[in-house]
């Protein structure tokens, strides 16, 4: 149950779909929004899987002891508030796993070594919450507007978290 009401926040946070803009207006891994879409291109939902899987895979390979992955939410949801003033219709994909097989008592050591693997791979820190009992970061990727996320639950579990931007489902708006 406890699992259950982590994985919800971790899911609540992971939501926006959110990200810098490029300079040229246009959000991290899209092209400029003209307020319609028409000529808004993003990745398909099949490639922010991938690229959600290499986050986590990146992440994981950054710590000290190799847990065992399992899955929790492999899904995607539409944006029905984009905060990049893009049009509705597109979808963000996430993936989160449980960090299993971790001896709880590191679990600051493997909250610490993400943080610093994030912090030193090109990714901006969005909350920080380390110092706390029930510790949780989230980050954004300056280059892809990925955002990833480690929570602690109360029973001392560890979930990692990758999220896409809100992106096509086929990569281009749908013709009307």
């Amino acid at each position: 149950m406890i699992r259950a009401v982590v994985l919800l926040a971790c899911l609540l946070v992971l939501a926006a779909c959110g990200g810098e803009r490029n300079d040229d207006g246009g959000r991290n891994g899209t092209e400029p929004s003209s307020g319609t879409g028409e000529h808004m291109r993003t990745m398909t939902e099949a490639q922010a899987r991938q690229r959600a899987q290499e986050h986590i895979d990146r992440a994981v390979a950054a710590l000290p002891v190799k847990p065992t992955l399992t899955l929790q939410r492999d899904d995607s949801a539409e944006c029905v508030d984009p905060t990049d003033d893009g049009p509705r219709g597109r979808y963000e994909v996430g993936k989160t796993y449980w960090l299993d097989g971790l001896p709880k008592h590191r679990n600051a050591e493997f909250v610490d070594a993400l943080f610093d693997y994030w912090v030193g791979h090109g990714f901006r820190v969005l909350t920080d919450w380390r110092a706390k009992d029930d510790r949780f970061v989230s980050v954004e990727n300056n280059d892809d507007a990925f955002r990833m996320s480690v929570t602690e639950s109360v029973e001392g579990d560890l979930s990692l978290g990758a999220s896409s931007p809100c992106v096509w489902p086929d990569g281009v708006p749908p013709s009307t």
